[in-house]
């Protein structure tokens, strides 16, 4: 019976490998090759999704000279623009761009959750 245990597991390995994000060797950091309105929309949906629906703006530029994409949150304000419940020490989230395999990525850095970017073109940032 142990024999047909370690015979599924290659298998069972192998089909896991075919549904999993390429390997974090193979990274590349990358720029968007131009930021069309498309690509900047879904990635705007995408860092919403990831920051649970947040209302996420960015410029029209992004990601086109850095390869990180940093959000900070915009805590509520009174009149006189002072954060209503004091200083915020909530840390912003960090997201990068990544080349992987031929397709474009976008990573949270906190945990290294990632999604694909199926609009974007994406090239390797130099330097």
């Amino acid at each position: 019976m142990k024999k047909a245990n370690w015979a599924i597991l290659p298998l069972l390995l192998s089909l896991g490998a075919c549904s999993s994000p390429p390997a974090v060797g193979d990274d590349t950091p990358a720029l968007l090759a131009a930021a069309t309105p498309e690509a900047r929309e879904e990635l705007q949906r995408l860092v919403s999704e990831a920051l649970g629906g947040a209302d996420v703006v960015l410029s029209k530029e992004v990601l086109t000279r850095e390869s990180a994409l940093i959000i900070e949150r915009n805590p509520p304000q009174d009149l006189r623009q002072r954060p209503l419940q004091g200083r915020n020490l909530e840390s912003p989230e960090k997201f990068r761009l990544l080349l992987s395999g031929g397709r474009c990525w976008l990573e949270r850095a906190k945990n290294g959750q990632r999604w694909e970017l199926l609009k974007a073109e994406c090239v390797p940032a130099s330097g």
